[in-house]
């Protein structure tokens, strides 16, 4: 009986355990994730000009983007400062807005800013705009994948780019498909053991 309680027990923990891993900032790509990395092309953005990337969010709601960006002969990232906006298209309303550095970034990963939800984001089209408001030393790139998309349309200081920046929007919530992961990594774990308890036994 105790046996039975403690299997109860620990399977409870495990289930807690793998619960709160699965609260995650969900990333959901707006560009064609099977472009290959070596496709990518990039703009360098000069201080004060603008970048406009649309895209429709395929969420309940929204906490922040990420994006691939390079840093390049930075001296120090932390003085480097970009502002970014957040439209709503339909009503042109504002729904976040901010400045960020890029003390955080680093080549290869995706570069997050995070801002106060947005909800009731679901299906709705919005504009993404940025621009290097700072930059003392270097230069700033940001990436993008080749190709049109009706529904996600890339601006570069007026002009149209031929290709969908490397962006993705996040969304701070659970995710079924990490917590079934991280249960099935749970119970390969407990089976490796027993078996390696069992072998030397």
């Amino acid at each position: 009986m105790k046996s039975k309680i403690k299997v109860i027990v620990i399977g409870l923990i495990i289930l807690c355990l793998a619960g709160v891993y699965a609260i995650i900032d969900k990333a959901v790509s707006i560009y064609d994730t099977s472009c290959d990395t070596s496709a990518f092309q990039s703009i360098t953005l000069e201080q004060g000009k603008k970048l406009e990337q649309s895209f429709v969010c395929k969420e309940n709601h929204m906490d922040g983007i990420s994006l691939k960006v390079a840093a390049d002969g930075v001296l120090d990232k932390s003085q480097v400062i970009m502002a970014y906006k957040i439209i709503e298209k339909d009503s042109k309303e504002v729904v976040a807005q901010g400045k960020t550095d890029l003390k955080k970034v680093r080549n290869g990963k995706f570069f997050k800013i995070k801002f106060d939800r947005i909800d009731t984001t679901k299906d709705k089209k919005y504009m993404l705009e940025m621009s290097v408001q700072e930059c003392p030393t270097g230069s700033i790139r940001v990436f993008y994948t080749p190709g049109s998309n009706e529904n996600a349309t890339l601006i570069y200081a007026g002009q149209t780019i031929e290709g969908v920046g490397v962006i993705r929007s996040l969304t701070h919530r659970f995710d079924l498909e990490t917590f079934i992961v991280t249960l099935c990594f749970a119970a390969y774990i407990i089976l490796f053991m027993r078996w390696l308890y069992k072998l030397f036994e």
